[in-house]
């Protein structure tokens, strides 16, 4: 019997044992891998190096460390947050503001994208958007209104929320652009959140922009339209304001539902003033009820002599026209007849956009010329 070479026990227990220690090895945890903060601490560093392409390789690398992982994008925007005043370093404290901007503007535009085109994104991460839906909807129409109000503008978020914010340049209407929508929607949805029991000068200067044709907003989009429509109809829900106002503004702004409802609960109260009467009937006709329905509100104000408006003239001869309730009604069974009241003694008539005729126009400045007017019906 042969006795085994040394060298071959050698060589078996030496590739028993690196067999072993391998499996060993291969089961146990991987260790943990070195922290980036040491990395990006000495990118950050960098952005303020003497070697310009030192600062544009470390900015580049912070980007795409950023873009690739969230994590460590969150770690890098706690880096360049970290950025006192006054700066010992300007460069530094200069570039880091800068890269801080890119990345969240990146982000913003991300989070607005899915805001706008994902279904299942309900916009929560987005502040002031709940506040804004509250009035004008949850629609792509009013996502759509919402994301123009607040890009690059991240204050008008927070001024919607509650969060304390400089309002004042919003307070100015008087300097807004009719067709800028987007910041008009803004000034609607703070209105209508404020729920204010009587009416203070901000809400009393809004209304007579809404009320007067020639100022106020003016949409140009059909989804601009149906937002703004939205919006006003919530503001004028619980503003406390006339019902007179409520009923122009809301023939403006399309709100018909709301119009509707204040129509009938004045026309079909005859103790309610006449003023608001005589509103209230021009308003039905051109929110163009049933027509039945608008021939019986005339006929019953029709002999109606409460007078409604006074008016003077400016302009020689200086004379007073009183309107009364019945003086409306016989004007607008004229007009739906296709006559023109001014052929039937009118003659002070002025048209108006929303109403058709301005309420304290279809009045006279004596009995007699009422008289003859109504004679010529």
């Amino acid at each position: 019997m042969c006795r085994p070479d040394a060298r071959f026990f050698w060589l078996f227990t030496l590739t028993l044992t690196a067999l072993i220690t391998g499996r060993v090895q291969s089961q146990a945890p991987a260790s943990p891998q070195t922290e980036p903060s040491v990395e990006l601490e000495a990118l950050v560093a960098g952005l303020a190096a003497d070697s310009f392409s030192t600062r544009g390789r470390s900015e580049t690398r912070l980007l795409a460390m950023a873009i690739g992982s969230e994590v460590l994008a969150e770690h890098i925007k706690a880096l360049l947050r970290a950025n006192p005043f006054p700066p010992p370093d300007l460069e530094l404290y200069l570039s880091k503001q800068r890269l801080l901007s890119r990345l969240e503007m990146r982000e913003r535009e991300i989070l607005m994208e899915r805001f706008l085109y994902d279904a299942s994104f309900d916009g929560r991460e987005l502040t002031g958007w709940e506040q804004f839906r509250d009035a004008a909807g949850g629609g792509h129409d009013a996502r759509l209104m919402f994301a123009a109000a607040v890009q690059d503008r991240p204050g008008i978020g927070r001024l919607l929320a509650g969060v304390s914010t400089n309002a004042t340049r919003w307070a100015e209407i008087e300097t807004l652009d009719r067709h800028d929508i987007a910041s008009w929607s803004v000034v609607l949805s703070l209105a209508s959140a404020r729920k204010l029991k009587t009416a203070d000068g901000a809400t009393l200067r809004l209304v007579a922009h809404l009320s007067n044709p020639g100022s106020g907003p003016e949409a140009l989009r059909d989804h601009e339209r149906r937002v703004l429509s939205r919006l006003v109809s919530s503001f004028l829900t619980d503003a406390p304001i006339d019902l007179r106002d409520r009923l122009v503004i809301g023939l403006r702004y399309d709100c018909g539902q709301l119009v509707e409802s204040d129509c009938r609960r004045v026309l079909n109260d005859p103790a309610e003033s006449p003023s608001r009467i005589a509103t209230a009937l021009l308003a039905a006709s051109k929110l163009n009820f049933a027509t039945a329905e608008i021939d019986a509100w005339i006929a019953n104000f029709s002999a109606d002599t409460r007078i409604s408006h006074v008016w003077r003239s400016m302009v020689p001869p200086k004379t007073t026209h009183r309107t009364q309730v019945r003086d409306v009604a016989l004007a607008l069974a004229l007009h739906r007849e296709g006559i023109d009241p001014r052929t039937r003694g009118f003659g002070a008539l002025v048209a108006d956009p929303i109403l058709v005729f301005r309420p304290y126009s279809l009045g006279f400045e004596s009995e007699s010329t009422r008289q003859r007017a109504h004679a010529n019906r």
